[in-house]
């Protein structure tokens, strides 16, 4: 039977690879085997043991082993039901499609960051195309960098089935972008600005040239090599000559490359620093990007970056500009780094952070979060969605195969010493197929929430798949059948748990609120598992040596 099991996992993770770039899921192929072996079901642990072992095996082949075994096994990897493509196509496609992913390494992913992360990948999996990451870290005092971040984000990524054709680091490029600004330094379309910051300011407001503007090209490229070496932090200025009058100031003669005298980057010690519209600009050009998703705060950036392309006669990306995308009751992650750095948060996991971190965390699944964006899709306008949005395509997903156990939150002891059944070990059968029927010592008192017993006291219960009684603190079991004209319907169904065999365990909510109590013991050694507490829902038990912890996702 075991054989049979392996066999018919590695058959399913196999397919599944096939259709997510190399990585199998482990809920699709878990849910698979389980549906097509009944048999399976006799002994879940040991069939789940097998089948995550299959998929890890098969995970950490190459594609082109996969490929071989698919061929081997003549496996079908075509989609037995025709997938809903929610995207539009994109416009302008010519011979490929090549899109980038630019994220600043300065924390992990957040739920935001994934929508324009899966957009580029699903757009250049429609067209076959090529996916790009550029850790964009090239600032060195506002959105500083950290070392652990640029693993972070690759981590994040994976754990998203996104795997990039190429990984570049713009803070390894800076040479280039030195080469390039002095080509424009040579054309006279660009200059080296040595004006006070304030009277710079005023004169853009004017719509006004600077002095430094009109000096010859021998100057400015004097002033560029004195930035290396001579210039301290403010004094000097690389612009790219735009339209002095354009409505926009923010276009006018906008800064290139400035100096920055203690930067402060885990990796690199640079004294000149291109900026974000300079240095992307390049690299777009030279990575032959052909699309390009960007939030619609982005425009001006387009703007900027044209006059770029048109001095050197590049073909500018096609640009679709997306609104933002605005999650009500997800906490934003602007401020963590400091929040963090104040020990105010525990991390970048902590639950009141919409990271991916924290997301995977409290038991969000990468295929709900994927559903999710790729539905909502580039629309140009501000999206507002409720968080129970995300929970109902995470529900989805976790529901049929999250296996179900008894807790109780604040827990009061009740004596059950008179019901039969005390002392006894029942059966209680499993909800869903990917688990098994579970057993629980009762003893002769159980654990039920003090908020139960304070709202039902005295009216008629049932403690589930145990007895039917009046609630008291000495709790005597009544048949049903002395209950004649009663309706059972609305009979009020109470989670317990043992008070001889149970485990103590938090809860952690989104709002980090600490939630104290009791569940059953099958929950012994249950570790990254997502749950669900009946009438409490579900939860991402972690366990260690010492405690375990419930993080909650969602009812």
């Amino acid at each position: 039977m075991l054989k049979k099991i392996k066999e018919t996992a590695k058959k399913f993770a196999l397919k599944n690879a096939a259709q997510h770039n190399g990585k199998a899921s482990k809920n699709a192929v878990l849910g698979s085997v389980l549906s097509s072996l009944p048999e399976a079901k006799k002994d879940v642990p040991a069939a789940i043991k097998i089948i995550e072992q299959t998929i890890q095996d098969i995970n950490n082949m190459s594609q082109k082993e996969q490929q071989k075994e698919i061929s081997t096994l003549k496996i079908s990897t075509e989609k037995t039901k025709k997938q809903k493509e929610p995207l539009k196509d994109l416009p302008g496609v010519e011979k490929t499609v090549v899109m980038r992913f630019a994220p600043n390494p300065n924390g992990p992913l957040s739920l935001g960051h994934s929508r324009q992360a899966l957009l580029n990948w699903h757009y250049t999996k429609k067209y076959k195309g090529k996916y790009i990451l550029r850790l964009d870290d090239t600032d060195p005092k506002i959105k500083t960098p950290i070392k652990e971040a640029y693993d972070w984000i690759k981590e994040d990524l994976k754990w998203l089935g996104i795997n990039p054709d190429k990984i570049i680091r713009a803070s390894s490029r800076f040479p280039i972008y030195y080469s390039y600004a002095e080509k424009l330094i040579a054309m006279g379309k660009a200059y080296v600005c040595t004006c006070p910051k304030e009277k710079f300011a005023e004169l853009k407001k004017n719509a006004a040239p600077c002095p430094c503007r009109s000096l010859d090209t021998k100057e400015h490229q004097h002033r560029w090599k004195k930035m290396f070496r001579q210039y301290k932090e403010g004094e000097a200025v690389l612009r790219i000559k735009t339209d002095i009058k354009h409505k926009n100031p923010a276009i006018r003669d906008w800064p290139a490359a400035r100096i920055v005298s203690n930067p402060v980057h885990p990796l690199v010690n640079y004294r000149v620093w291109p900026l974000y519209d300079f240095a992307s600009a390049i690299d777009d050009h030279l990575l032959g990007i052909t699309h390009l998703i960007r939030g619609i705060d982005f425009i001006a950036t387009s703007q900027k970056q044209g006059y770029i392309y048109d001095y050197f006669k590049w073909k500018y990306p096609k640009d679709i500009l997306t609104g933002k995308l605005i999650v009500e009751g997800m906490k934003s992650t602007s401020q963590a780094r400091k929040l963090i750095e104040e020990g105010k948060l525990t991390g970048w996991d902590d639950v009141r952070l919409g990271t991916l971190m924290a997301l995977k965390k409290r038991g969000f699944t990468p295929e709900a979060i994927t559903g999710f964006i790729i539905d909502i899709g580039p629309k140009k306008s501000d999206i507002h969605v409720s968080e129970k949005n995300l929970y109902a395509y995470n529900k989805k997903i976790i529901d049929p195969i999250s296996p179900r156990y008894f807790f109780t939150e604040d827990p009061l002891k009740i004596d059950i010493s008179a019901a039969k059944r005390a002392n006894t070990r029942i059966t209680v059968k499993a909800p869903v197929k990917a688990q098994k029927d579970r057993k629980i010592n009762v003893g002769t008192a159980v654990y039920i929430a003090k908020k139960d017993f304070q709202k039902y006291h005295g009216k008629k219960v049932r403690l589930k798949e145990f007895a039917w009684g009046t609630l008291d603190r000495k709790f005597i079991p009544e048949p049903e059948k002395d209950w004649p004209g009663t309706d059972k319907s609305g009979i009020q169904v109470i989670q317990w748990v043992p008070a001889k065999e149970h485990v103590d365990i938090e809860i952690i909510t989104p709002d980090n609120s600490i939630h104290k109590g009791k569940a059953e013991l099958n929950i012994q050694g249950l570790n990254n598992t997502v749950v669900q507490f009946e009438r409490i829902g579900f939860v991402n038990l972690i366990s260690d040596s010492n405690k375990i912890t419930g993080y909650f996702a969602h009812p």
